[in-house]
C-alpha cells in the first residue's frame, strides 16, 4: 500500500524487508540516496520480467518478488532515453529550469508548471503537481502513440539517430540494422527482423522518395514499438 499504512492499507508482504531497510536507512544517517542505491543495486530489483513457468504458477501476481514487473518507461526517462540514442543528450548538472520541450537537456530539468495541464509530462502520466500524490498512474491512450509519431521533437530526434547511424553504423543496410538494434534494444535482431529492415529501407518498396527517407522512417518505427519503450 504506497501511502495508507492504517487499519484501510493492506499488511506488508515482507515486514522483515522493511525492518532492514529501515535499519540501514538510519545507519546510512537519513540518506535517500544510498537507500536508492541499496535497492537499484539489489539482485531483486535487477531481475527480468522473463520468469520460468513455476515461478509465475507460484506467485501469479508477484506478490513475493520472484520477477520483475513489466513497467513502461516514465516520462523523464522516456524523453532522456530519446534523447540519448540520438546523441543528443546534454549530461550536464545544474543550471536554472527550462520551458521548451525541444531542447538538450535532461527532463529533471524541465519547468513545472502547475497550472498548465495539457504538457508532454502529464500525457505520459508524470504526477499531478497540484495534489500529493503517492504513486503515478499507469495509462495506454492514443494521444501518447500520436505524440511519437508527430510531434516535431520526436521527428527531431528521429534525424539525429538517423545522422548518428551514417557516422557510427556500418555502410551496408544489414549491418545498420544490427547496429540500431543493439543500441536501441540491447540485443542483436531476429533473422525475420532483419529482412523487414531491410525491406523498409528500400526506396523501391517503400512510400519513402530517398534512401534518407526510409531510414528516418523505419527509426521511427523502432523508436515506437513497446520495446523502446517498455522495460523488461
Amino acid at each position: 500500500t504506497p501511502n495508507n499504512f492504517g487499519k484501510l492499507g493492506e499488511p506488508p508482504t515482507h515486514p522483515e524487508l522493511l525492518d532492514y531497510l529501515a535499519h540501514r536507512f538510519i545507519q546510512s544517517g537519513w540518506s535517500v540516496k544510498a537507500m536508492h542505491r541499496l535497492i537499484l543495486l539489489s539482485a531483486a530489483y535487477q531481475q527480468s520480467s522473463a520468469a520460468p513457468a513455476e515461478t509465475l504458477q507460484a506467485d501469479a501476481d508477484n506478490r513475493l518478488l520472484g520477477r520483475m514487473n513489466r513497467r513502461r518507461l516514465e516520462a523523464e526517462p522516456l524523453r532522456d532515453s530519446l534523447l540519448a540514442v540520438a546523441g543528443s543528450l546534454d549530461q550536464g548538472m545544474g543550471g536554472p529550469a527550462i520551458r521548451e520541450l525541444d531542447n538538450r537537456r535532461r527532463t529533471l530539468y524541465l519547468m513545472t508548471i502547475r497550472s498548465d495541464r495539457n504538457n508532454y509530462r502529464m500525457l505520459f502520466d508524470a504526477a499531478d503537481p497540484v495534489g500529493i500524490v503517492e504513486k503515478r498512474i499507469d495509462s495506454t491512450v492514443a494521444p501518447q502513440a500520436l505524440f511519437l509519431l508527430n510531434h516535431p521533437f520526436v521527428l527531431s530526434q528521429v534525424q539525429c539517430l538517423v545522422q548518428r547511424l551514417e557516422r557510427e553504423a556500418p555502410a551496408d543496410d544489414r549491418g545498420r540494422i544490427e547496429w540500431l538494434y543493439r543500441l536501441l534494444y540491447a540485443r542483436p535482431p531476429t533473422a525475420g527482423e532483419v529482412e523487414a529492415g531491410l525491406a523498409s529501407v528500400s526506396p523501391d518498396s517503400s512510400s519513402a522518395s530517398t534512401k534518407t527517407d526510409a531510414w528516418n522512417q523505419y527509426c521511427q518505427v523502432l523508436l515506437c514499438a513497446n520495446e523502446f519503450v517498455y522495460l523488461d
